[in-house]
């Protein structure tokens, strides 16, 4: 088993202990928050050992690697500060919020052999796993264009001076902490992102920061792309991809906290409409143990340090456009 030390008891990290319950891999075995009330709450809850600042956590000797799941600014800090303690490192998305920090901590990473977990559970979804089989099968034949739609109004009620309505925590709105998941699938389908051009909006009076989001995609494979990404309508997420031969569509109304199905739809050239649902999975999990597998010598991880990169990448480019107004390129 790999302990692990959980590194920020918010909504998101208790939702990951919750999840990792029921591993035969992971052992959540000690965990760091600032606020001590919470922190001993949800440790006391759990049977867990609580430390109130990282650097004692690092210190524990039992402690083999660390799930960071804290504000997005303070991820390269805990970063930087575990690798100097030579802990195994998965961190939540978006992994960093610049180019050049990602960069800083992926080399820090390689240097000393770490490997580096990402909190993109969804590749791991069954509907989306079958989804890009059918793509990979060269049945859709060539691929043309991705249309990705997504809306989140998990934010919505949260406080309003939380970090989450940061605008410097979250530079592109439901985009940086959410709608990356999206991103991340269309690079596994499509690629690496040539250009992009976005625009965020203000249209719901629910949101005190913009919340519309539409972004268009040219991808170095010659794929075009769009998404939608919306901050205040109820979960829904739809991915469509189109090719010369046929398309495939998943729709899902689920997330962590609502189960229900997903629906995968597709058509080749034949003109037959297929349909499958798929039962909601514990994603979270399966992404966590099959890095910690990794970790511990049991097989390779389904993320490459240079796509975890390139996520970054991408989010760093769409926030620039929207505050130039112009496409982007990405090197």
């Amino acid at each position: 088993m790999l302990k692990i030390a959980m590194i920020g008891l918010g909504w998101w990290g208790s939702t990951i202990i919750k999840c990792l319950q029921e591993s035969n891999i992971v052992e959540i075995y000690a965990a760091v928050d600032i606020d001590e009330k919470r922190g001993t709450f949800i440790c006391s809850k759990y049977n867990l050992r609580y430390y109130k600042n990282i650097e004692d956590a690092l210190g524990d000797i039992n402690v083999d690697a660390v799930i960071i799941a804290t504000a997005h600014g303070l991820h390269e800090e805990m970063f930087i500060s575990s690798l100097k303690a030579n802990k195994h490192i998965f961190c939540e998305k978006p992994f960093a919020l610049s180019s050049k920090a990602a960069k800083r901590m992926i080399a820090g990473a390689e240097s000393k052999g770490i490997i580096i977990g990402i909190g993109h559970e969804r590749r791991y979804e069954g509907a989306l796993e079958e989804l890009k089989r059918v793509v990979d099968s060269g049945k859709l034949g060539t691929l043309l264009h991705l249309e990705f739609n997504a809306s989140y109004n998990l934010m919505v009620n949260a406080p309003p001076t939380g970090w989450r309505k940061d605008p410097r925590e979250a530079p592109a709105g439901m985009m940086t902490a959410l709608g990356v998941h999206q991103t991340d699938f269309m690079q596994t389908l499509a690629g690496p992102v040539k250009s992009l051009n976005s625009q965020l909006i203000k249209r719901s009076d629910d949101f005190p920061n913009e919340d519309v989001l539409t972004i268009q995609f040219n991808f170095k494979s010659g794929i075009s792309g769009s998404l939608t990404s919306l901050a205040t309508t109820p979960f829904y997420q739809r991915m469509t991809v189109f090719g010369d031969r046929g398309w495939i569509e998943n729709r899902e109304i689920s997330n962590v906290d609502v189960s229900d199905p997903a629906r995968l739809m597709w058509c080749a050239i034949d003109n037959e409409i297929h349909t499958r649902t798929f039962k909601v999975t514990n994603t979270v999990r399966a992404n966590i143990d099959s890095w910690a597998s990794a970790v511990m010598g049991n097989g390779p991880y389904r993320f490459s340090n240079q796509e975890i990169l390139h996520n970054v990448e991408i989010l760093e480019a769409i926030v620039s456009s929207i505050s130039s107004g112009k496409e982007i390129i990405i090197k």
